[in-house]
């Protein structure tokens, strides 16, 4: 099935077991991240987020760290759609093509799952223009953390 937009967040309220989540996260806010579709069949996710001016360098170039946030942005929400658990990322693998400018307007983030296993998720994601034009491409190992041993640290 195919979810859109603030559907995505509500699957993901109900995706945490512990009700300790918060979605979304203060970084949605920033980052002012729209998801555009998540494929539960396809195992996809889709979302844009605005190229904004203070993500810039002195030559008006976003920061190579803004690509990581967005790849984030996505691949967080993304492997706790995919397995109904916390995940914590243990890298995050980018690959800059072309630089994006605020006369860009908006990154779009493609994800996709890899592979998964009992403890961890391996996801690929591009990030292009508006045009289609591909910036950077990334890859994230995340661990699935098993909630009962994380709660058992929370309390």
């Amino acid at each position: 099935m195919v979810y859109k937009g603030e559907e995505i967040f509500g699957l993901l309220k109900k995706s945490d077991p512990s009700g300790m989540g918060q979605f979304p996260p203060n970084v949605a806010q920033l980052l002012e991240i729209e998801f555009i579709s998540y494929d539960d069949e396809l195992l996809t996710i889709d979302a844009r987020m605005p190229i904004k001016p203070e993500f810039n360098n002195p030559f008006h170039i976003t920061f190579g760290g803004t690509y990581g946030m967005y790849f984030d942005m996505a691949f967080g929400p993304f492997s706790g759609l995919i397995t109904n658990a916390a995940t914590t990322s243990l890298d995050l693998n980018i690959t800059y093509i072309k630089p994006l400018m605020v006369k860009d307007e908006h990154v779009y983030i493609h994800a996709i799952v890899v592979s998964q296993s009992k403890q961890y998720l391996n996801l690929r994601g591009e990030a292009k223009k508006v045009d289609g034009t591909l910036v950077a491409t990334a890859t994230s190992r995340m661990k699935i953390i098993d909630p009962t041993r994380l709660f058992k640290k929370m309390v």
